[in-house]
C-alpha cells in the first residue's frame, strides 16, 4: 500500500514550475549578453573603418595589451607618443607638417579601436564567469563559447599584425592582413549571431527546400568574396583609383597598360573593377534567393530584406565611388555590408534550426 502526501504532487508541479522560470530567465540573460556583444563587435568593425579612412592606424606604433589601456594624461605624455611616431614611415613621407594637435586626432581614433577591443574581452569574460557559476552554460554552449573566445584573442594579435606592416617601410598596411583581421572580426560576429539563434533551438532532419539551401550557401560565398574583395580595395586605397562608373577612365574595361602595371592582387584598378561588377552577381544571387523563398513560401520578409538592402548596398557603393570615398559613405558601406551578413546568416539559420517545441 502507498501512502502519498497530498502536498508532494503540488510540491513537484511548482518545483517544475521553478526550475522552467529559471530556464527561461538563464537564457535570456544569456541571449542579451551574446546580442551585446554582436552589438560591440559591429560597432568595432565600423570605428575600424573610421579608423582606416581617417589615416588613423598607424598613429600607435607600440603593442601594450594591458598597460596600452592608459592615454597620454599630460603635455610631456603626449609629447612622448608623437616623438615616438616621428619615427616611422607615415610621419617621415606622409605627415613631416604634422603638429601635436593634429597627431591627437588620428591617435584619437587608433586609441578608442583599441580600447573597445579591451571592453570587448571584459564584457565577455565577466558574465561568462557569473553564468559559469550559476551553471547556466550547457557543455554544448561551452565548446561554442571557446571557440568565440579563442577567436576574439586571436583578433587582437591579428590586429597588431596588421598594424606592423605599416611601420616597416612604407605607411601602408599589407592588404592581405587588413582582409584576415576584418574577416575574424566578422566571422566572430557571425558566430555570435549562430549562437544567439541558436539557443532554445533544435537541428531540423531537413531543410525545406533544397533548391533554397544551395542558393542560400552560394549567396554566402560570393558576399564573403564580395566583402574580402573591399578590403583589398580598401588596403590598396583602390576606391581612389577611378572615380567614375561604370566607365574605368574612358573605357568599360581597364586598358592594357593598366592590367600589366602589376601583378592582379596587388593592382588597385583590377581589385576595384572585380569588386564594382561582383557586387552586382551578389545582388542578381538575392533576387534568386527571393524569388526561390516566395516560391516556396518560407523567409520571405528576410529574403525581401537582404534584397532591399544589398540593392540598397550597391548604390551606396556606387556613390562612394563617385564621390572619393568620403568618410561617411565609406563607413555607410560598411555598416551595410555587416547588415547583408547577418541577414544572410539569419536566412541561412532558418534552414538548419526551428524552434525546440516545434519539432515533430
Amino acid at each position: 500500500m502507498y501512502f502519498c502526501d497530498s502536498g508532494s504532487p503540488s510540491a513537484a508541479l511548482k518545483a517544475g514550475k521553478a526550475f522552467q522560470t529559471r530556464m527561461i530567465l538563464s537564457q535570456r540573460y544569456i541571449r542579451i549578453w551574446l546580442l551585446s556583444g554582436i552589438v560591440l563587435v559591429c560597432t568595432m568593425v565600423i570605428i575600424g573603418g573610421i579608423t582606416r579612412l581617417t589615416g588613423s592606424g598607424l598613429s600607435i606604433v607600440e603593442w601594450k595589451p594591458v598597460t596600452g589601456i592608459i592615454p597620454p594624461l599630460n603635455a610631456a605624455d603626449w609629447q612622448a607618443e608623437f616623438d615616438k611616431y616621428k619615427e616611422f614611415p607615415q610621419y617621415k613621407l606622409m605627415n613631416q607638417h604634422m603638429t601635436l594637435a593634429e597627431f591627437k586626432q588620428i591617435y584619437f581614433w587608433e586609441y578608442i579601436h583599441r580600447l573597445l577591443g579591451r571592453l570587448i574581452g571584459i564584457a565577455f569574460i565577466v558574465p561568462f564567469i557569473f553564468f559559469i557559476y550559476k551553471r547556466w552554460i550547457s557543455k554544448k554552449l561551452m565548446r561554442s563559447l571557446l571557440f568565440v573566445f579563442l577567436l576574439g584573442g586571436l583578433q587582437g594579435f591579428v590586429g597588431w599584425y596588421m598594424v606592423k606592416s605599416g611601420l616597416d617601410k612604407l605607411p601602408y598596411v599589407s592588404h592581405y592582413r587588413l582582409a584576415i583581421h576584418q574577416g575574424m572580426a566578422l566571422l566572430l560576429a557571425v558566430a555570435l549571431v549562430w549562437i544567439m539563434l541558436s539557443l532554445n533551438k533544435q537541428r531540423r532532419e531537413a531543410v525545406p527546400s533544397r533548391v533554397l539551401w544551395n542558393t542560400s550557401l552560394i549567396s554566402f560565398v560570393l558576399l564573403a568574396v564580395q566583402i574580402t574583395w573591399g578590403a583589398f580595395v580598401a588596403g590598396l586605397k583602390a576606391g581612389y583609383s577611378y572615380t567614375n562608373f561604370p566607365w574605368v577612365g574612358d573605357s568599360f574595361f581597364p586598358n592594357e597598360y593598366l592590367v600589366a602595371s602589376a601583378p592582379y592582387f596587388h593592382n588597385g584598378v583590377l581589385i576595384q573593377f572585380t569588386h564594382r561588377w561582383l557586387g552586382f552577381l551578389v545582388l542578381i544571387s538575392f533576387a534568386v534567393l527571393y524569388f526561390l523563398a516566395r516560391k516556396a513560401n518560407i523567409l520571405r520578409s528576410a529574403a525581401g530584406l537582404l534584397l532591399v538592402l544589398g540593392g540598397m548596398q550597391v548604390v551606396l557603393g556606387i556613390f562612394t565611388l563617385l564621390m572619393s570615398v568620403p568618410i561617411f559613405l565609406g563607413v555607410a558601406h560598411q555598416f551595410t555590408a555587416i547588415l547583408l551578413l547577418i541577414t544572410l546568416i539569419k536566412i541561412i539559420h532558418s534552414q538548419v534550426y526551428t524552434p525546440s517545441n516545434a519539432v515533430k
